[in-house]
Protein backbone atom coordinates (compact mmCIF):
# COMPACT_ATOMS: atom_id res chain seq x y z
CA UNK A 1 0.00 0.00 0.00
CA UNK A 2 1.07 3.91 -0.65
CA UNK A 3 0.11 6.66 0.92
CA UNK A 4 -0.03 10.10 -0.12
CA UNK A 5 0.10 13.55 1.97
CA UNK A 6 -3.19 15.17 3.10
CA UNK A 7 -5.70 16.34 -0.32
CA UNK A 8 -8.89 18.60 0.01
CA UNK A 9 -11.46 16.44 -1.54
CA UNK A 10 -15.08 17.47 -2.75
CA UNK A 11 -17.59 15.95 -0.44
CA UNK A 12 -19.30 14.66 -3.87
CA UNK A 13 -16.61 12.90 -4.86
CA UNK A 14 -16.40 10.86 -1.73
CA UNK A 15 -18.56 7.92 -1.36
CA UNK A 16 -19.29 5.55 1.66
CA UNK A 17 -17.89 2.08 1.63
CA UNK A 18 -20.54 -0.91 0.68
CA UNK A 19 -19.42 -3.06 3.73
CA UNK A 20 -19.05 -0.82 6.13
CA UNK A 21 -19.82 -2.72 9.17
CA UNK A 22 -20.94 0.23 11.21
CA UNK A 23 -24.40 1.32 9.71
CA UNK A 24 -25.58 3.34 13.16
CA UNK A 25 -23.43 6.07 12.70
CA UNK A 26 -25.79 7.17 15.97
CA UNK A 27 -26.62 10.98 17.08
CA UNK A 28 -24.19 13.47 15.37
CA UNK A 29 -25.50 16.84 16.38
CA UNK A 30 -23.10 17.68 18.72
CA UNK A 31 -20.24 16.25 16.38
CA UNK A 32 -21.64 18.60 13.48
CA UNK A 33 -21.95 22.02 15.88
CA UNK A 34 -18.31 21.43 16.78
CA UNK A 35 -17.70 20.92 12.82
CA UNK A 36 -19.70 24.69 12.52
CA UNK A 37 -17.29 26.40 14.98
CA UNK A 38 -14.19 24.67 14.22
CA UNK A 39 -14.29 22.43 11.19
CA UNK A 40 -12.70 19.63 9.92
CA UNK A 41 -9.92 18.80 12.70
CA UNK A 42 -8.71 15.58 11.39
CA UNK A 43 -8.63 13.89 8.00
CA UNK A 44 -10.41 11.07 6.57
CA UNK A 45 -8.69 8.09 4.81
CA UNK A 46 -10.20 7.37 1.36
CA UNK A 47 -8.70 5.03 -1.50
CA UNK A 48 -9.76 5.80 -4.63
CA UNK A 49 -12.96 4.53 -6.98
CA UNK A 50 -16.17 3.89 -5.47
CA UNK A 51 -19.26 1.29 -5.77
CA UNK A 52 -22.31 1.98 -7.17
CA UNK A 53 -25.54 0.42 -5.63
CA UNK A 54 -25.28 -2.13 -7.82
CA UNK A 55 -21.94 -3.31 -6.60
CA UNK A 56 -20.15 -2.07 -9.88
CA UNK A 57 -16.86 -0.29 -9.44
CA UNK A 58 -15.87 3.22 -10.65
CA UNK A 59 -12.24 4.73 -11.40
CA UNK A 60 -13.49 8.06 -10.77
CA UNK A 61 -14.47 9.46 -7.44
CA UNK A 62 -13.08 7.96 -3.40
CA UNK A 63 -14.67 5.49 -1.11
CA UNK A 64 -14.63 6.45 2.26
CA UNK A 65 -12.28 4.40 4.92
CA UNK A 66 -11.72 6.36 8.17
CA UNK A 67 -13.90 9.12 9.57
CA UNK A 68 -17.30 7.85 8.59
CA UNK A 69 -18.84 9.95 11.07
CA UNK A 70 -16.63 13.45 10.69
CA UNK A 71 -18.06 12.80 7.20
CA UNK A 72 -21.90 12.78 7.75
CA UNK A 73 -21.79 15.07 10.59
CA UNK A 74 -19.38 17.55 8.53
CA UNK A 75 -22.01 17.31 5.70
CA UNK A 76 -24.92 18.31 8.20
CA UNK A 77 -22.70 21.56 9.06
CA UNK A 78 -22.50 22.18 5.08
CA UNK A 79 -18.77 21.36 4.82
CA UNK A 80 -18.14 20.76 0.85
CA UNK A 81 -14.20 20.08 1.18
CA UNK A 82 -12.74 17.86 3.17
CA UNK A 83 -8.68 16.86 4.00
CA UNK A 84 -8.21 13.41 3.11
CA UNK A 85 -5.08 11.13 2.90
CA UNK A 86 -5.72 8.75 0.04
CA UNK A 87 -4.31 4.89 0.67
CA UNK A 88 -3.67 3.45 -2.96
CA UNK A 89 -3.99 -0.89 -3.17
CA UNK A 90 -5.26 -1.60 -0.52
CA UNK A 91 -6.86 -5.25 -0.56
CA UNK A 92 -10.77 -5.87 0.41
CA UNK A 93 -9.56 -7.10 3.57
CA UNK A 94 -7.05 -4.53 4.68
CA UNK A 95 -10.15 -2.11 3.82
CA UNK A 96 -13.01 -3.83 5.97
CA UNK A 97 -10.11 -5.26 8.27
CA UNK A 98 -8.88 -0.97 8.81
CA UNK A 99 -12.86 -0.06 9.80
CA UNK A 100 -13.59 -2.64 11.90
CA UNK A 101 -10.48 -1.79 13.78
CA UNK A 102 -11.55 2.15 13.61
CA UNK A 103 -15.31 1.37 14.84
CA UNK A 104 -13.90 -0.98 17.46
CA UNK A 105 -12.12 1.43 19.29
CA UNK A 106 -15.70 3.63 19.82
CA UNK A 107 -17.85 2.83 23.32
CA UNK A 108 -21.11 3.28 22.19
CA UNK A 109 -21.44 0.09 20.23
CA UNK A 110 -23.51 -2.24 21.38
CA UNK A 111 -22.22 -6.02 22.97
CA UNK A 112 -23.79 -6.89 19.40
CA UNK A 113 -22.44 -5.18 17.45
CA UNK A 114 -19.26 -5.72 18.84
CA UNK A 115 -19.90 -9.24 18.24
CA UNK A 116 -20.67 -8.62 14.51
CA UNK A 117 -17.54 -6.88 14.26
CA UNK A 118 -15.12 -9.50 15.58
CA UNK A 119 -17.12 -12.26 13.53
CA UNK A 120 -15.95 -10.33 10.22
CA UNK A 121 -12.69 -9.97 11.57
CA UNK A 122 -12.51 -13.55 12.29
CA UNK A 123 -14.09 -14.64 8.78
CA UNK A 124 -11.67 -12.17 7.28
CA UNK A 125 -8.53 -14.86 8.43
CA UNK A 126 -7.87 -13.24 12.08
CA UNK A 127 -7.45 -15.46 15.17
CA UNK A 128 -8.68 -14.48 18.87
CA UNK A 129 -5.55 -13.45 19.67
CA UNK A 130 -4.89 -10.85 16.60
CA UNK A 131 -8.64 -9.61 17.05
CA UNK A 132 -7.39 -8.86 20.84
CA UNK A 133 -4.13 -6.69 19.93
CA UNK A 134 -5.75 -5.38 17.19
CA UNK A 135 -8.93 -3.96 19.11
CA UNK A 136 -7.39 -3.38 22.86
CA UNK A 137 -10.22 -5.75 24.20
CA UNK A 138 -8.95 -8.54 26.30
CA UNK A 139 -8.88 -12.12 24.54
CA UNK A 140 -11.82 -13.33 27.47
CA UNK A 141 -14.05 -10.33 26.27
CA UNK A 142 -13.21 -10.87 22.28
CA UNK A 143 -14.16 -14.69 22.65
CA UNK A 144 -17.70 -13.82 24.80
CA UNK A 145 -18.29 -10.96 22.37
CA UNK A 146 -17.79 -14.15 19.22
CA UNK A 147 -20.01 -16.75 21.11
CA UNK A 148 -22.82 -13.78 21.02
CA UNK A 149 -22.45 -13.59 17.28
CA UNK A 150 -23.60 -17.24 17.01
CA UNK A 151 -27.07 -16.89 18.48
CA UNK A 152 -29.75 -15.36 16.39
CA UNK A 153 -29.15 -11.86 15.24
CA UNK A 154 -33.21 -10.96 15.20
CA UNK A 155 -33.51 -12.60 18.70
CA UNK A 156 -30.92 -10.73 20.32
CA UNK A 157 -32.13 -7.40 18.78
CA UNK A 158 -35.47 -8.15 19.83
CA UNK A 159 -34.73 -9.02 23.61
CA UNK A 160 -32.20 -5.82 23.59
CA UNK A 161 -34.85 -3.82 22.14
CA UNK A 162 -34.90 -0.42 24.50
CA UNK A 163 -38.46 -0.24 24.26
CA UNK A 164 -38.80 -3.96 25.12
CA UNK A 165 -40.00 -5.26 27.79
CA UNK A 166 -37.07 -7.57 28.84
CA UNK A 167 -33.55 -5.89 28.57
CA UNK A 168 -30.73 -8.76 28.09
CA UNK A 169 -27.65 -8.07 29.60
CA UNK A 170 -24.04 -8.87 29.24
CA UNK A 171 -24.44 -11.39 32.03
CA UNK A 172 -27.45 -13.20 30.73
CA UNK A 173 -25.22 -13.76 27.31
CA UNK A 174 -22.41 -15.43 29.23
CA UNK A 175 -24.57 -17.49 31.24
CA UNK A 176 -26.19 -18.65 27.48
CA UNK A 177 -22.63 -19.23 26.43
CA UNK A 178 -22.34 -22.38 29.03
CA UNK A 179 -24.25 -24.21 26.57
CA UNK A 180 -22.40 -25.63 23.69
CA UNK A 181 -25.29 -26.11 21.41
CA UNK A 182 -26.54 -22.63 19.63
CA UNK A 183 -29.67 -24.06 18.48
CA UNK A 184 -30.47 -24.59 22.42
CA UNK A 185 -29.00 -21.60 23.46
CA UNK A 186 -31.69 -19.93 20.60
CA UNK A 187 -34.49 -21.56 22.22
CA UNK A 188 -33.75 -21.06 25.95
CA UNK A 189 -33.40 -17.02 24.87
CA UNK A 190 -36.72 -17.24 22.54
CA UNK A 191 -38.60 -18.82 25.62
CA UNK A 192 -37.11 -16.40 28.65
CA UNK A 193 -39.20 -13.89 29.93
CA UNK A 194 -36.39 -12.50 32.12
CA UNK A 195 -32.53 -13.16 33.11
CA UNK A 196 -33.85 -15.08 36.25
CA UNK A 197 -35.32 -17.56 33.16
CA UNK A 198 -32.33 -17.64 31.75
CA UNK A 199 -30.45 -18.79 34.50
CA UNK A 200 -32.96 -21.59 35.60
CA UNK A 201 -33.63 -23.01 31.61
CA UNK A 202 -29.46 -22.71 31.75
CA UNK A 203 -28.71 -24.65 34.79
CA UNK A 204 -31.89 -27.02 33.93
CA UNK A 205 -30.50 -27.66 30.67
CA UNK A 206 -26.89 -28.45 31.95
CA UNK A 207 -28.43 -31.20 34.93
CA UNK A 208 -30.21 -32.39 31.75
CA UNK A 209 -27.24 -33.01 29.82
CA UNK A 210 -25.65 -34.99 32.62
CA UNK A 211 -28.50 -36.51 33.41
CA UNK A 212 -28.47 -38.07 29.50
CA UNK A 213 -24.82 -38.70 29.91
CA UNK A 214 -25.26 -40.67 33.08
CA UNK A 215 -28.15 -42.44 31.60
CA UNK A 216 -25.86 -43.36 28.76
CA UNK A 217 -23.79 -45.01 30.97
CA UNK A 218 -26.33 -46.77 32.76
CA UNK A 219 -28.20 -48.35 29.95
CA UNK A 220 -24.84 -49.86 28.50
CA UNK A 221 -24.32 -51.47 32.10
CA UNK A 222 -28.08 -52.93 31.66
CA UNK A 223 -27.18 -53.78 28.19
CA UNK A 224 -24.63 -55.64 28.63
CA UNK A 225 -26.09 -57.82 31.21
CA UNK A 226 -28.81 -58.65 29.13
CA UNK A 227 -31.29 -56.51 30.30
CA UNK A 228 -33.51 -54.56 27.78
CA UNK A 229 -35.54 -51.65 27.41
CA UNK A 230 -39.22 -52.61 28.37
CA UNK A 231 -41.57 -52.92 25.48
CA UNK A 232 -45.07 -50.36 25.68
CA UNK A 233 -47.17 -53.29 27.00
CA UNK A 234 -44.94 -53.71 29.70
CA UNK A 235 -44.79 -49.60 30.39
CA UNK A 236 -48.22 -49.46 30.71
CA UNK A 237 -49.08 -52.59 33.02
CA UNK A 238 -46.17 -50.55 35.58
CA UNK A 239 -48.40 -50.45 38.43
CA UNK A 240 -50.17 -54.15 37.78
CA UNK A 241 -49.10 -57.29 39.56
CA UNK A 242 -47.84 -58.26 36.45
CA UNK A 243 -44.86 -55.86 36.88
CA UNK A 244 -42.37 -55.81 40.02
CA UNK A 245 -39.74 -53.10 40.85
CA UNK A 246 -36.91 -54.54 40.99
CA UNK A 247 -34.00 -51.41 41.64
CA UNK A 248 -34.46 -47.56 40.45
CA UNK A 249 -30.81 -46.17 39.30
CA UNK A 250 -30.86 -42.49 40.19
CA UNK A 251 -29.49 -40.71 36.94
CA UNK A 252 -28.59 -37.33 38.79
CA UNK A 253 -25.58 -39.53 40.53
CA UNK A 254 -22.99 -40.98 39.66
CA UNK A 255 -23.39 -44.28 37.74
CA UNK A 256 -22.45 -47.44 39.73
CA UNK A 257 -19.49 -49.09 38.43
CA UNK A 258 -21.18 -52.97 38.11
CA UNK A 259 -25.08 -53.76 38.74
CA UNK A 260 -26.28 -56.17 41.30
CA UNK A 261 -29.74 -57.37 40.35
CA UNK A 262 -30.72 -60.75 40.11
CA UNK A 263 -34.21 -62.26 38.59
CA UNK A 264 -35.97 -63.30 35.58
CA UNK A 265 -37.45 -61.80 33.05
CA UNK A 266 -36.14 -58.44 34.00
CA UNK A 267 -36.66 -54.64 31.61
CA UNK A 268 -35.90 -51.15 32.19
CA UNK A 269 -37.41 -48.26 31.69
CA UNK A 270 -37.10 -44.43 32.69
CA UNK A 271 -39.08 -43.20 35.35
CA UNK A 272 -39.45 -39.54 37.28
CA UNK A 273 -36.23 -40.23 39.33
CA UNK A 274 -34.15 -42.67 36.65
CA UNK A 275 -33.83 -45.56 35.29
CA UNK A 276 -36.04 -48.46 36.36
CA UNK A 277 -35.37 -51.84 36.35
CA UNK A 278 -38.64 -53.92 36.87
CA UNK A 279 -39.54 -57.65 36.20
CA UNK A 280 -42.19 -58.89 33.95
CA UNK A 281 -43.91 -61.86 36.41
CA UNK A 282 -46.57 -64.56 35.41
CA UNK A 283 -49.80 -62.87 34.48
CA UNK A 284 -52.53 -63.50 37.22
CA UNK A 285 -55.91 -63.63 35.28
CA UNK A 286 -58.27 -61.16 37.21
CA UNK A 287 -61.04 -58.94 35.87
CA UNK A 288 -60.14 -55.35 36.24
CA UNK A 289 -62.62 -53.16 37.93
CA UNK A 290 -63.38 -49.56 37.36
CA UNK A 291 -61.91 -49.30 40.73
CA UNK A 292 -58.30 -51.16 39.82
CA UNK A 293 -58.42 -48.68 36.34
CA UNK A 294 -59.05 -45.74 38.65
CA UNK A 295 -56.22 -46.65 41.04
CA UNK A 296 -53.34 -47.06 38.20
CA UNK A 297 -54.05 -43.65 37.08
CA UNK A 298 -54.09 -42.75 40.64
CA UNK A 299 -50.39 -44.05 40.96
CA UNK A 300 -49.62 -42.31 37.54
CA UNK A 301 -50.53 -39.07 39.08
CA UNK A 302 -49.10 -39.31 42.29
CA UNK A 303 -45.49 -40.48 40.08
CA UNK A 304 -46.14 -36.89 38.25
CA UNK A 305 -46.16 -35.01 41.46
CA UNK A 306 -43.52 -36.70 43.01
CA UNK A 307 -41.05 -35.72 39.63
CA UNK A 308 -42.69 -32.50 39.99
CA UNK A 309 -42.13 -31.78 43.47
CA UNK A 310 -38.13 -33.39 43.01
CA UNK A 311 -37.91 -30.38 40.12
CA UNK A 312 -39.51 -27.86 42.02
CA UNK A 313 -36.86 -28.90 45.34
CA UNK A 314 -34.00 -28.65 42.96
CA UNK A 315 -34.95 -25.24 42.07
CA UNK A 316 -35.32 -23.97 45.99
CA UNK A 317 -32.34 -25.73 46.79
CA UNK A 318 -30.27 -23.85 43.78
CA UNK A 319 -31.67 -20.41 45.05
CA UNK A 320 -30.56 -21.34 48.69
CA UNK A 321 -27.14 -22.07 47.60
CA UNK A 322 -26.80 -18.91 45.34
CA UNK A 323 -27.26 -20.55 41.81
CA UNK A 324 -30.14 -18.51 41.53
CA UNK A 325 -30.02 -14.84 42.94
CA UNK A 326 -32.29 -13.48 45.92
CA UNK A 327 -35.03 -10.92 44.87
CA UNK A 328 -33.94 -7.18 45.73
CA UNK A 329 -35.27 -3.93 46.91
CA UNK A 330 -39.19 -3.59 46.71
CA UNK A 331 -39.35 -7.05 44.69
CA UNK A 332 -38.06 -8.38 47.97
CA UNK A 333 -40.08 -7.07 50.06
CA UNK A 334 -43.26 -7.78 48.17
CA UNK A 335 -42.36 -11.32 48.00
CA UNK A 336 -41.09 -12.20 51.84
CA UNK A 337 -44.74 -10.25 52.83
CA UNK A 338 -46.14 -12.74 50.28
CA UNK A 339 -44.77 -15.66 51.58
CA UNK A 340 -45.72 -15.01 55.45
CA UNK A 341 -49.08 -14.65 54.24
CA UNK A 342 -49.18 -17.76 52.28
CA UNK A 343 -47.58 -19.73 54.89
CA UNK A 344 -49.75 -18.18 57.85
CA UNK A 345 -53.17 -19.54 55.16
CA UNK A 346 -51.53 -23.00 54.69
CA UNK A 347 -50.24 -23.52 57.56
CA UNK A 348 -46.26 -23.45 57.23
CA UNK A 349 -43.79 -23.83 60.26
CA UNK A 350 -40.17 -24.09 59.98
CA UNK A 351 -37.04 -26.00 62.06
CA UNK A 352 -33.15 -26.97 61.96
CA UNK A 353 -34.10 -30.25 60.42
CA UNK A 354 -35.83 -28.88 57.95
CA UNK A 355 -33.27 -25.93 57.08
CA UNK A 356 -30.44 -28.71 57.14
CA UNK A 357 -32.07 -30.90 54.60
CA UNK A 358 -33.09 -28.93 51.96
CA UNK A 359 -29.63 -26.95 52.24
CA UNK A 360 -27.45 -29.78 52.75
CA UNK A 361 -29.63 -32.54 51.10
CA UNK A 362 -28.09 -34.58 54.48
CA UNK A 363 -31.16 -36.46 57.02
CA UNK A 364 -30.86 -34.20 60.11
CA UNK A 365 -30.69 -37.37 62.58
CA UNK A 366 -27.26 -38.98 62.97
CA UNK A 367 -25.65 -36.17 61.45
CA UNK A 368 -22.71 -34.94 63.96
CA UNK A 369 -23.24 -32.52 66.30
CA UNK A 370 -20.73 -29.96 64.91
CA UNK A 371 -22.13 -30.06 61.34
CA UNK A 372 -25.71 -29.31 63.32
CA UNK A 373 -23.71 -25.81 65.11
CA UNK A 374 -22.32 -25.14 61.26
CA UNK A 375 -26.13 -25.10 60.10
CA UNK A 376 -27.29 -23.26 63.26
CA UNK A 377 -25.06 -20.85 62.81
CA UNK A 378 -25.64 -20.20 58.80
CA UNK A 379 -29.22 -20.12 60.28
CA UNK A 380 -28.97 -17.25 62.67
CA UNK A 381 -27.03 -15.28 59.09
CA UNK A 382 -29.08 -16.49 56.50
CA UNK A 383 -31.25 -13.94 54.46
CA UNK A 384 -34.95 -14.15 55.73
CA UNK A 385 -36.12 -14.84 52.38
CA UNK A 386 -33.98 -18.16 51.86
CA UNK A 387 -35.64 -19.27 55.75
CA UNK A 388 -39.41 -18.92 54.08
CA UNK A 389 -38.27 -20.37 51.21
CA UNK A 390 -37.10 -22.78 53.23
CA UNK A 391 -40.32 -23.36 55.07
CA UNK A 392 -42.37 -22.94 51.66
CA UNK A 393 -40.35 -26.20 50.65
CA UNK A 394 -41.34 -27.87 53.65
CA UNK A 395 -45.05 -26.88 53.29
CA UNK A 396 -45.58 -28.04 50.20
CA UNK A 397 -43.75 -31.23 50.86
CA UNK A 398 -46.37 -31.73 53.71
CA UNK A 399 -49.13 -30.40 51.40
CA UNK A 400 -50.10 -34.09 50.34
CA UNK A 401 -51.43 -35.67 47.38
CA UNK A 402 -53.33 -33.75 45.22
CA UNK A 403 -55.25 -37.05 44.13
CA UNK A 404 -58.02 -38.26 46.46
CA UNK A 405 -58.45 -41.92 47.28
CA UNK A 406 -61.37 -42.14 44.77
CA UNK A 407 -59.41 -40.15 42.02
CA UNK A 408 -60.72 -36.85 42.20
CA UNK A 409 -58.59 -33.71 42.44
CA UNK A 410 -58.24 -32.36 45.87
CA UNK A 411 -58.95 -28.71 45.57
CA UNK A 412 -57.78 -27.39 49.08
CA UNK A 413 -54.35 -29.05 48.13
CA UNK A 414 -54.62 -27.63 44.76
CA UNK A 415 -55.02 -24.07 45.59
CA UNK A 416 -52.34 -24.40 48.82
CA UNK A 417 -49.81 -25.88 45.71
CA UNK A 418 -51.34 -22.64 43.14
CA UNK A 419 -50.15 -20.14 46.11
CA UNK A 420 -46.74 -21.48 46.52
CA UNK A 421 -45.83 -22.00 42.81
CA UNK A 422 -46.99 -18.29 42.30
CA UNK A 423 -44.11 -17.45 44.65
CA UNK A 424 -41.79 -19.39 43.06
CA UNK A 425 -42.41 -18.27 39.52
CA UNK A 426 -40.74 -14.69 41.01
CA UNK A 427 -38.08 -16.63 41.41
CA UNK A 428 -38.02 -17.86 37.72
CA UNK A 429 -39.86 -20.95 38.39
CA UNK A 430 -42.20 -22.49 34.89
CA UNK A 431 -44.51 -25.30 35.20
CA UNK A 432 -44.19 -27.87 32.40
CA UNK A 433 -47.81 -28.61 30.90
CA UNK A 434 -48.64 -31.70 32.73
CA UNK A 435 -47.71 -30.46 35.88
CA UNK A 436 -50.03 -27.02 35.14
CA UNK A 437 -52.99 -29.88 34.53
CA UNK A 438 -51.93 -31.71 38.03
CA UNK A 439 -52.19 -28.70 39.94
CA UNK A 440 -54.90 -26.98 38.66
CA UNK A 441 -56.83 -30.02 37.98
CA UNK A 442 -56.79 -30.04 34.57
CA UNK A 443 -55.26 -33.46 34.41
CA UNK A 444 -57.05 -35.85 32.01
CA UNK A 445 -56.40 -39.42 34.74
CA UNK A 446 -58.28 -37.25 37.32
CA UNK A 447 -61.90 -38.93 37.93
CA UNK A 448 -64.35 -36.62 35.81
CA UNK A 449 -67.45 -35.64 38.04
CA UNK A 450 -70.57 -37.29 37.68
Amino acid sequence: MTTSGITNINAKLIHQHPDNPRKDLGDLTELSESIKKKGIMQNLTVIPGYWDENRAHHEEGYTLIIGHRRFAAGKMAGVTMYPCRIVEDMSYKDQVGTMLEENMQRIDLTPLEQAEGFQMMLDLGDTEEQIAEKTGFSRTTVHRRLEIAKLDRDLVKEKTDEDGVYQLNLKDLAELSRIEDVETRNRILKDAADSRQIKWKVEAEIKNKEREKNKKIIVELLETAGIKKATKEIERKRYTEEVKDKKSIPLDKEPPEELNIHGTNLFWLESWDGICVVEKLPRKPKEETEWDKQQKKNKELEALQKKMDARRQSFIRMIIIGKIELLKGEERQKVIEKMIRTLTEVGGWINERRFSEVYTGKEWYGMPEEERNEIRERIRQEDIQILLLTVLNGTMDSTGSLVNYDGGFDAKRGRECQKCFKILMRYGWSYEREEADLVYGNHELYKKES
